[in-house]
């Protein structure tokens, strides 16, 4: 007895698609950018599977053409504006690793495949441990989810001018997020800066340098832990503004 195997041309067509807008969001987000190829790809691969949709018309040549780069720029749209907020984490950190002289001792980090510092690093894992174990995973989905009822796979879309001023407010909150949960570290560096300006006028023969290095390493392991008490509540603020960062997107599309 034979087994016949059908294939949809039509859902073949949509799941292809929907996993070109999901591919788009994730390259560009930063978010899963930590994430290993392999885990990025099968997410890819389910997110474009749960949300096809068959395509009327998946003979048509230019209907996949349009459907696709129509796709591509929903994707990356909703993946850079929904992940600007999550660099608040990486530049937290760099604020502090700046300021500490920490940034010296920048890696090279394999996940990422780029140059990080220590407490960008350290912030930036913590903050995907974080996002994943507060449910930032269904929140991803029901917003990838929302943006195919908003704009099917074979929608169209119209970029509005919003989205540029939806960006840079975004950037403006990232930026006083970051140092806002950095102001700890940054207040007792800070102090460290007055102390040690106060000892090179008053001791000029001393190499404040070389004694400052140490200090200021010493401020910033003292007061991080006053930093790391911040991220929880940061993180959740963080996920309520991504979750209106999907409706005020796909509105502006």
């Amino acid at each position: 007895m034979g087994l016949d195997f059908v294939v949809n041309a039509d859902w073949v067509a949509g799941m292809l698609l929907a996993s070109i807008r999901v591919a788009g969001f994730v390259v560009v987000s930063p978010i899963f950018k930590p994430i290993p190829k392999v885990g990025r790809s099968a997410l890819v691969l389910v997110l474009g599977y749960t949300f096809a949709q068959p395509l009327a018309g998946s003979g048509d040549i230019a209907v996949l053409l349009t459907g696709g780069f129509t796709n591509a720029v929903v994707g990356l749209t909703l993946g850079f504006l929904t992940g600007l907020i999550f660099y608040l984490f990486t530049v937290g950190g760099a604020l502090i690793d700046f300021t500490s002289s920490l940034s010296a001792a920048a890696i090279f980090d394999p996940l990422t495949s780029d140059r990080v510092t220590v407490f960008s690093r350290i912030f930036n894992l913590m903050a995907l441990a974080l996002f994943l174990v507060l449910g930032g995973d269904r929140l991803i989905a029901a917003g990838l989810g929302l943006s195919f009822d908003a704009i099917p796979v074979d929608g169209a879309i119209s970029l509005a001018g919003g989205l540029g001023d939806v960006a840079v407010e975004l950037m403006g909150r990232m930026m006083i997020g970051a140092i806002e949960m950095a102001m700890p570290a940054l207040a007792a560096l800070f102090i460290a800066e007055i102390v040690l300006g106060i000892a090179a006028r008053f001791a000029p023969q001393s190499n404040i340098f070389l004694i400052g290095l140490p200090v200021k390493l010493f401020a910033a392991l003292a007061s991080i832990s006053a930093v790391l008490l911040l991220v929880p509540e940061t993180m959740d603020g963080v996920m309520g503004i991504i979750q209106d960062t999907f409706k005020t997107a796909l509105m502006g599309m």
